[in-house]
């Protein structure tokens, strides 16, 4: 599978406008700590994962703005943003 970064980006900032659009420029997340598989068990289905951890959104957040004030964001960074964009998508779901 390959993946188009111009297209995943046009998606994310569709969704985001339409946030923005409804909820304006913040919105309260009330969950924080999640529960985290290791990464290299993650897209393993042949095996349940066995290595679990406990993630926090408040300390994701916090290391991403750092990062992207001391312009020093890495790859690693996108499974951060993932997990805040996974609190809003379940937290909410929909447009109103």
């Amino acid at each position: 599978m390959k993946l188009n970064l111009d297209n995943i980006e046009q998606m994310i900032s569709a969704i985001l406008l339409k946030y923005k659009e409804f909820h304006g420029n913040e919105i309260e997340i009330e969950s924080d700590y999640y529960w985290k598989i290791d990464e290299r068990e993650i897209y393993d289905v042949n095996k349940e994962p066995g290595d679990f951890s406990i993630g926090q959104l408040t300390d994701d957040w916090k290391t991403l703005q750092k990062s992207l004030q001391s312009d020093d964001l890495i790859p690693y960074d996108l499974q951060r943003i993932s997990n805040m964009l996974q609190a809003l998508s379940i937290e909410k779901p929909i447009f109103i």
